[in-house]
């Protein structure tokens, strides 16, 4: 990462790197006629809220919209993009799906402005009704080559949780779950794997839960970028919890200013939690007590995913307040210092 690799020339004596060579007898560079040059200029960037923690990185934070801008040369970048999670359902309600994660490792990232993106949760719903999806995340301009693709990095957002007897959940990066009792297909898809064709970036998300009962009962938990939500199979109690996110070392949140949310996350590096459902009846450990997953799903009761995260919300049951809105998304670049 940094600037990009150089390559030793067959007398194993200079490094050639941008048609200049560095001379290991004097530390120089010199160009192919043997003159002394400047050396290339590092890899320097600007935007979003930066960090130099002291683990040798420099990192960009993005809370909000903005641009990451490459003011030298082209360098490599690794690239945390989450985008915002779904609501919860209210009345039986599903947990919401957690926003898509797409993450990059030795991204080039040539000298140019980036776009950024950060797309918000889905808002929470009153009464009866099913979640709202999450809004993309996204980085780089449509239709503009970056990563080794022909578009720009893109995490989708979360599917909405559902509700009742007659709605599933929702399609989105992770899927929302289904409310306590609905008809197949099971489960909302999880719709980020593939969505960035990078042989640098991977995508995650998973789909939520599906509820099968014959009538109302247990909803389930919205899909995390890491696992599925919880499935129910019949008429059983509980809420489904959400599925896990996924764990980005070397992107801890205390290493770009949040702080430590364990227990959302025991190592402090889970993005994209999905939600976990409304309650009925009593909880049933360990698995449809409406817990959200770890990187920030809300859960039961309405509880909110959190911001920053990507997090589905809660489901709600029964109704009489509003369910939980998803977490905001958010993208983070990291390059060596």
């Amino acid at each position: 990462m940094g600037n990009r690799t150089s390559r030793r020339d067959r007398n194993n004596k200079t490094t050639v790197n941008a048609g200049h060579s560095l001379d290991y007898r004097s530390s120089d560079f010199v160009d192919e006629r043997g003159a002394v040059v400047p050396p290339p200029p590092p890899f320097t960037a600007t935007g979003g809220t930066e960090y130099t923690p002291g683990n040798g990185y420099k990192y960009h934070k993005f809370t909000s919209n903005g641009n990451f801008v490459v003011t030298t040369v082209e360098g490599d970048c690794d690239i945390l993009v989450v985008a915002g999670g779904g609501s919860g359902g209210n009345y039986y309600g599903g947990g919401g799906g957690a926003g898509g994660v797409a993450y990059g490792v030795d991204v080039p990232m040539p000298v140019a402005t980036h776009p950024v993106v950060v797309g918000a949760g889905g808002a929470a719903v009153d009464a009866t009704g099913i979640g709202l999806v999450g809004n993309n995340t996204t980085v780089g301009a449509p239709g503009v080559s970056i990563g080794g693709q022909p578009d720009y990095i893109v995490a989708k957002g979360g599917g909405y949780g559902g509700r009742g007897t007659t709605t599933g959940g929702g399609a989105g990066g992770s899927g929302g779950g289904d409310g306590g009792g609905n008809s197949p297909p099971y489960g909302g898809l999880a719709t980020q794997p593939g969505t960035n064709p990078s042989p640098v970036i991977t995508d995650y998300g998973f789909p939520g839960g599906w509820s099968y009962p014959s009538g109302g009962y247990a909803p389930a938990g919205g899909g995390g970028a890491g696992a599925q939500g919880v499935n129910i199979t019949g008429n059983i109690p509980g809420a489904g919890n959400g599925g896990v996110g996924v764990a980005i070392p070397g992107f801890e949140y205390p290493l770009v200013g949040m702080s430590p949310y364990s227990p959302l996350s025991p190592s402090n590096n889970h993005y994209g939690g999905g939600g976990g459902a409304g309650m009925y009846g009593s909880p049933v450990a360990p698995d449809r007590t409406g817990t959200g997953g770890y990187g920030g799903g809300g859960s039961d009761d309405g509880n909110p995913g959190t911001n920053y995260l990507g997090g589905g919300g809660g489901g709600k049951h029964p109704p009489g307040s509003s369910s939980g809105k998803g977490g905001d998304g958010i993208v983070i670049v990291r390059y060596l210092a």
